[in-house]
């Protein structure tokens, strides 16, 4: 595993990086092994692929912060984990991409990436990757499903859901400092709570937080993070239900 910044000067020079249009970036050598195999002829030369405008690497673990605000031509940016475990994956914390204005691919898969500095034309990228995630998702547990299950379905629209919710949360924390961030996490607890007790206290509580939240989001902002919650919870209850019916048949 190296530090992504150092590897990246090693690798490009930055009087290159301009010309670049494609940078990949994988975990695994290119006969796919996920750690180092001594007979392999990958795993030792790595085959790397550095022909301007177009970069592959392989067999590259990355750790910390990448910087790629010099590639101002970029337009197709991959960076691939080998797996869902977390020692398969990039250990990306950091990936800055704002003045890629050029960019109209981006997928990252796999690396934990806490923060990506991107302008809203990446945020649609990045949304549109994750919402064909989703539909992958949803696609495959109706394709492997044997005999219809509607607990398969629900338990994936769940996941789903769950996942938006994540996200949205992350996007709106990006805009907000550390005191506006933690009331946006006792806003989801507390309707959460309202939702499972629904005791008068909670429900006052709400209220309160509600107008906390309100300089720094829209009535509509606040219903929406609500809303998810609430659709979230009737999942969960829904496939509570069909668990009890099954044991019951």
């Amino acid at each position: 595993m190296v530090n992504a910044n150092e590897w990246l000067n090693e690798k490009i020079p930055k009087n290159q990086r301009a010309q670049a249009t494609n940078l990949t970036i994988y975990k695994q050598c290119q006969n796919g092994h996920t750690t180092y195999q001594n007979g392999c002829h990958y795993c030792n030369n790595k085959n790397n692929f550095s022909n301007p405008p177009q970069y592959q690497f392989f067999s590259t673990l990355l750790e910390g912060e990448l910087d790629l605000n010099d590639f101002v031509n970029l337009q197709y940016l991959y960076i691939y984990g080998s797996g869902p475990g977390q020692d398969q994956q990039q250990k990306l914390t950091n990936l800055k991409i704002d003045k890629c204005n050029k960019l109209i691919s981006l997928q990252c898969n796999n690396p934990p990436i806490s923060k990506i500095a991107i302008g809203e034309t990446k945020q649609l990228i990045a949304d549109r990757n994750r919402l064909k995630s989703q539909v992958e998702k949803l696609t495959s547990a109706i394709r492997n499903i044997k005999g219809f299950n509607p607990g398969d379905l629900k338990l994936v629209a769940k996941k789903i859901e769950e996942e938006n919710l994540e996200h949205q949360v992350s996007v709106t924390k990006n805009k907000f400092d550390e005191d506006d961030k933690l009331w946006l996490d006792l806003l989801l607890e507390t309707q959460q709570e309202v939702l499972q007790n629904d005791n008068t206290f909670a429900r006052k509580q709400l209220e309160k937080i509600k107008k906390r939240l309100s300089t720094v989001l829209t009535t509509e902002e606040i219903q929406e993070f609500l809303g998810k919650v609430v659709e979230i919870n009737e999942l969960g209850i829904q496939l509570k239900n069909l668990k009890i019916q099954k044991n019951q048949w």
